[in-house]
């Protein structure tokens, strides 16, 4: 079972990024329901054309609010690979994107 506290954390980061671009993040949230959001989040860590909403809260400098930050304040909700794919993209912000 998902915590309560995981949800609304999810919830309050997808909402910043849509004030960041500006409208409704239908993508990111069609992936959450269907895979719910540790589902969804696990998916993003491995998936190369997923990383907008990355890219976007990186260059207005709030890398605290992306998923990637969520996931590791979270970690144990996630299997080792995500949380180390999230530790590296926040260690290494600049290195996904130009």
């Amino acid at each position: 079972m998902t915590d309560l506290a995981f949800v609304q954390e999810v919830e309050r980061v997808i909402v910043v990024y849509e004030k960041a671009i500006g409208h409704y993040a239908s993508r990111t949230r069609q992936m959450i329901e269907q895979h719910g959001e540790v589902g969804a989040l696990s998916r993003l860590m491995v998936s190369a054309d997923l990383q907008q909403g990355f890219k976007v809260l990186r260059d207005s400098g709030q890398l605290d609010e992306t998923f990637e930050a969520v996931i590791v304040r979270h970690r144990h909700l996630f299997g080792p690979d995500a949380v180390d794919v999230a530790q590296w993209r926040l260690a290494n912000p600049h290195q996904l994107f130009n």
